[in-house]
């Protein structure tokens, strides 16, 4: 029944969508964060102060993110605002360094969407919260959390005031089967889907899917804003040893 009811979606949504509109996946249908909640949020801001992806701290001098939000960025012309859930009150602005971003990223298919940034110096402690990579795999239906200060609406600007969705782990076949006309959910992705009215939006991408207190993903594409597909997002897993290892080198 699910399935139909995907295919019923994309017959009639498909002759509007527009691949452009993926580039910087408010969440929608979330509730506004508590004060202090989710310090492990990064906002990765241009120089003029506005939004444009998410990210989460790994170690005191460390950002997660999507690739796709930072290739082709010179670290410069890009400010790391950690410590609030209101962009217009509080929180500390950071400089970068440098930014990895995993060989193997493919920017069309959005796979290996992944990308590690170095700070210009570490956060102050009292800015953030590190939050631990879970190791281990996802499974179909479990529940995860996503913050974020992503837009509510298609071509909408990116929120300043950080919100907080529940969903849930989707099933990668029928993802998979959802998302085929726009590209492929290989196995180091996953999908989270609730229902329409709840999901990403631009603005979105790199930020943390978090389960349990750990970090389990990060937003990386889909066809914004939950209008009844599957948000597809980055499996942490596979790029443990990975991530480990450019926090001990970089």
């Amino acid at each position: 029944m699910m399935r139909k009811w995907l295919v019923y979606a994309i017959l009639i949504t498909a002759l509007f969508i527009k691949d452009s509109q993926e580039s910087a996946l408010r969440i929608i249908g979330g509730d506004e964060a508590p004060s202090k909640f989710g310090f492990f949020h990064v906002s990765l801001q241009n120089l003029t102060g506005h939004h444009v992806c998410g990210g989460a701290v790994v170690s005191d001098r460390h950002v997660v993110t999507a690739a796709h939000c930072v290739q082709n960025a010179e670290p410069q012309y890009i400010k790391a605002v950690v410590g609030t859930t209101n962009l217009d009150e509080g929180g500390n602005s950071y400089d970068l360094e440098s930014i990895r971003i995993f060989n193997d990223f493919n920017f069309s298919n959005k796979t290996n969407d992944l990308a590690v940034i170095k700070l210009a110096k570490p956060f102050n402690s009292n800015d953030v919260e590190i939050i631990e990579i879970d190791p281990t795999n996802l499974n179909e239906n479990d529940e995860v959390t996503l913050t974020g200060f992503g837009a509510r609406e298609v071509n909408g600007a990116s929120s300043r005031l950080m919100h907080v969705l529940e969903l849930t782990v989707f099933s990668q076949e029928t993802c998979q089967y959802a998302m085929r006309y726009t590209r492929p959910v290989d196995v180091n992705m996953f999908c989270t889907f609730t229902r329409i009215g709840e999901g990403t939006c631009h603005g979105d991408s790199g930020g943390p899917i978090v389960k349990n207190k750990k970090l389990v993903g990060l937003v990386s594409w889909g066809i914004p804003c939950a209008v009844g597909f599957p948000d597809v997002h980055t499996r942490m897993a596979p790029f443990f040893d990975w991530i480990q290892s450019q926090i001990k080198q970089f």
